[in-house]
């Protein structure tokens, strides 16, 4: 009896001194790299053993994960959440975005930036997507697994190892210590893509540039028995002239030998369809596809793998394993890369209190991402045993200093107009913004100058300043661009000194108090039955205003969007003199000179508020009321009378009809996503006046007609594509009661004006 029991004994120990090891390896391969996670979950299914587990690129995020202790379940949730999908493409969550940040619409299609503190330089981009979000994340999912692991990657759940190509060097570097976070995010880095990363003064790229598979590296690293692969990763394509990301491919990425290094080893090869290195989209059907392909390997798996572990034995492990992880929380801020007042101007952004959980970490450093004075910032999540809290180091980029801004409309009708702008950034303790811009076209020309000081502690606010002269010239003729000496039908000329404080309310919406000084001159003819020689009528109007908006705004374009809300409330009050000459055609016989004030109150509310695959459906509604009375003439008080304009191009046309100082509107948008960047659109809208103005029976002066007796009807429909300078429409509409009721119109690019001085 006594031989049997140290026979057992010793046959028991034999096999725990010679227990299998096995290694899995997890190819590059971008968005197909998800098929890993089926890989993952068939292997723990089938209780085979994962003792070790090295990847490249979509292979070291889906391995570090692992090694970090998530399940597949939970990678799954991360890489088929529509989050996701953001962080690969460079896009913030809506309810992140600082509206109170935002630049004013104008309409410009590029953007350059110069630096001109030490050498006047252009400053080209060396990336397509913002890698901000994408940094905060990693640091997110991976920064206590890394304070766990104190810097050795053998101390993770599995050990782990990932490849980066260091371009310094020009060699391929096996991560296995130092920042788990860094490393994984360079062996992601996508040449051209994402932002290289640097590290210990190396800089580094996608790990695929040098070694897609590392299967090499495993069986030297770990010296295992078994090696799994997964490999997700095609063959280099011919590259094809039309297709930028093919060419990428071939320039940086080497050839690599899906080879798995020992005898012991089994291939799994997921059957996945060419698709774009970055469409996430397709995530939950590659998850099944590399688990699919995983199953059917595991009869040849098993060949090798005599050992099993049950799930419930790897979630007790991997419980331990997290259980031990420090709380992702913060004690300290500290900001590199910029002089002592312009770290403050960072620090001014986040909460002060003594401790911060990652949520409100989270809301501050997405507020400094759309702080247009800051270029790029790296977090890093750096753990104090003495504290048992985090330190938040984040190296930061000023913005380049000068931003040169280039834009304007082309379109059939004759409204084209060029824009050009030129701001300067200066960033201290506060950040301090001068811009200049201009509009020159033959409907529209205007001029800026504008300046905006930024405070960033707590309550945030900022204090602008501006002057800006508009002229709109509403005409019938055919030229683009050149001037027509033949006397235009209206001409209002605009002047206005604004100034006030801007504050933030909530994420998405801002509050501002402003006040003006205007000087509006208007030039116009009673009728069309005019000459050269003639003088057209003018009136001329001095005054003050105050005004208050609310403004929430989470459309996802500035003209023609398809998405979100906007909900606007704005109230004022306007005072000032009029002073109206009559021409040498004009009926009035002598000067008009009256004294106006008047409050207004204006609701706007837009939004797409259903989608039904591809189709959207909107609606716009807008309230206008005002006391304000008539000024000398028909014309002049219609000048002056609100417009409704729900579409674009309402607002280069004057239609007397669609201006009243009372009325309702409100309209209905259907629109079909034939693609994400091209849709059809309908809309129709309704405008109902309070009371129409009329002109008197001396044909003179205005009246006001009968209350709610009218109601004008506005429709169009057409094609939109997005281009990535700006929209081009092709629209038909139909305006009710218009000299020219239908009318057919190309647009590229945007109808947008400076502000004006009375809404």
């Amino acid at each position: 009896m006594k031989k049997l029991i140290i026979i057992g004994l010793l046959l028991f120990c034999t096999h725990y001194v010679h227990a299998q090891k096995v290694a899995v390896v997890l190819s590059g391969g971008g968005s197909k790299g998800a098929a890993h996670i089926g890989v993952l979950r068939a292997l723990e299914e089938n209780q085979i053993p994962i003792d070790y587990i090295a990847g490249t690129s979509i292979g070291a995020i889906i391995g570090g994960l692992y090694a970090s202790g998530w399940t597949t379940d939970q990678m799954e949730q991360l890489i088929t959440s529509e989050q996701f999908l953001m962080w690969a493409t460079g896009a913030i969550d809506e309810k992140y975005v600082y509206y109170f940040k935002q630049p004013e619409l104008d309409a410009s299609w590029a953007s350059f930036r110069v630096n001109a503190d030490s050498i006047w330089s252009f400053d080209v981009p060396t990336h397509l997507v913002s890698s901000g979000q994408m940094d905060f994340v990693f640091m997110e999912i991976f920064a206590q697994a890394n304070a766990l692991c104190k810097g050795n990657f053998d101390s993770l759940f599995v050990p782990f190892r990932c490849i980066g190509a260091n371009i310094t060097d020009s060699r391929a570097e096996v991560f296995k210590s130092g920042n788990l976070v860094k490393s994984i995010r360079a062996s992601m880095t996508y040449p051209l893509y994402f932002k290289p990363i640097t590290i210990d003064g190396k800089m580094y790229m996608d790990g695929g540039m040098f070694n897609n598979f590392p299967a090499d590296v495993a069986l030297n690293d770990f010296n295992p028995d078994i090696i799994i692969g997964s490999k997700v990763a095609a063959i280099n394509a011919v590259p094809d002239p039309d297709n930028i990301m093919s060419q990428l491919e071939n320039i940086f990425m080497s050839e690599t030998f899906y080879n798995v290094p020992c005898n012991s080893s089994v291939l799994i090869e997921p059957k996945i369809p060419t698709t774009n290195i970055i469409d996430f989209s397709h995530s939950e059907e590659y998850i099944r596809l590399g688990y699919e392909a995983a199953v059917a390997k595991i009869p040849q798996i098993r060949q090798f793998v005599i050992d099993s572990i049950s799930k419930a034995q790897i979630q007790s492990k991997r419980d331990s394993f997290n259980n031990r992880k420090p709380p992702l929380v913060f004690d300290n801020v500290d900001v590199s890369g910029m002089n002592k007042m312009q770290r403050q101007y960072v620090l001014n952004y986040f909460s002060r209190r003594e401790i911060v959980g990652i949520e409100r970490t989270r809301e501050d450093y997405y507020r400094l991402m759309t702080d247009q004075a800051i270029r790029t910032i790296y977090p890093m999540a750096t753990y104090k045993d003495s504290s048992g809290c985090f330190s938040l180091d984040l190296n930061v980029k000023k913005e380049s200093n000068i931003l040169l801004r280039f834009g304007g409309l082309v379109s059939s009708n004759p409204v084209n107009q060029a824009f050009a702008e030129v701001s300067y950034k200066y960033l201290q303790r506060n950040a301090a913004t001068f811009r200049a811009n201009m509009y020159a076209g033959r409907f529209y020309s205007s001029g800026l100058l504008g300046m905006r000081l930024d405070f960033p502690g707590h309550p945030q606010y900022a204090l602008f300043g501006r002057i800006v002269y508009n002229q709109w010239d509403y005409f019938r003729t055919t030229s683009h661009f050149f001037e027509d000496k033949n006397p235009s039908y209206l001409i209002v000329n605009d002047y206005h000194w604004d100034c006030g404080v801007v504050v933030p309310a909530k994420n998405k919406g801002k509050v501002t108090l402003a006040g003006s000084a205007m000087i509006i001159d208007d030039e116009y003819f009673q009728d069309n039955y005019f000459t050269r020689t003639d003088i057209p009528d003018k009136t001329n109007f001095k005054a003050w205003s105050v005004f208050a908006e609310w403004e929430r705004n989470t459309l996802n374009k500035k003209q023609y969007a398809n998405k979100g809300t906007l909900l606007k409330l704005k109230g004022g009050f306007v005072e000032g003199k009029e002073n109206t000459i009559p021409g040498t055609t004009s009926p009035l016989l002598q000067s008009y000179t009256a004294h106006h004030q008047w409050f207004y109150g204006q609701f706007v509310y837009e939004n797409y508020f259903r989608s039904l695959g591809r189709f959207r459906l909107g609606w716009y509604n807008e309230l206008y009321y005002s006391n304000r009375d008539f000024f000398g003439s028909y014309t002049a008080t219609m000048l002056f009378a609100n417009p409704f304009q729900p579409m674009p191009e309402m607002s280069t046309l004057f239609m007397p009809q669609y201006r009243s100082h009372q009325y309702a509107g409100a309209g209905l948008k259907g629109l079909f996503m034939i693609r994400d960047n091209f849709d059809f659109r309908t809309e129709a809208y309704l405008c109902q006046p309070l009371r129409d103005i009329t002109m008197g029976s001396s044909g003179i002066y205005a009246t006001y007609g009968p209350w709610l007796k009218s109601r004008y009807f506005v429709a169009s429909t057409g094609f939109v594509f997005h281009s990535p300078v700006g929209p081009v429409a092709i629209t038909a509409s139909y305006y009710d009661k218009y000299d020219e009721p239908f009318m057919l119109s190309f647009y590229f690019g945007y109808i947008l004006f400076n502000p004006k001085a009375v809404n």
